[in-house]
């Protein structure tokens, strides 16, 4: 079996791991799969930079959700998860 080395770091906001724990367990797990998946293999054309008020943020489409998040080095910090109409209010 082959070991998984992520190329990030991933480290959560508080107050993303409650956007998680109020969503169903299988979208939790679809999206917390989604991000481990990208700190793995991250592929650019998954995400997009955001403008105003996220500068420096950017936004991980995993299927009606968006995870924003900011990236410095090897470290990805999660700062908001939610539904792709609600994300960005």
């Amino acid at each position: 079996m082959q070991e998984k080395h992520l190329t990030f770091s991933i480290h959560y906001d508080p107050k993303a791991i409650k956007q998680l724990q109020k969503l169903d367990k299988s979208i939790a797990k679809l999206l917390l799969d989604g991000i481990e998946e990208f700190a793995l293999n991250p592929v650019l054309t998954k995400i997009k930079k955001l403008k105003t008020p996220f500068d420096g943020a950017y936004r991980l489409r995993i299927g009606d959700y968006r995870v924003i998040f900011y990236q410095e080095n090897e470290l990805i910090f999660i700062s908001k998860i939610a539904y792709r109409k609600q994300v960005y209010l």
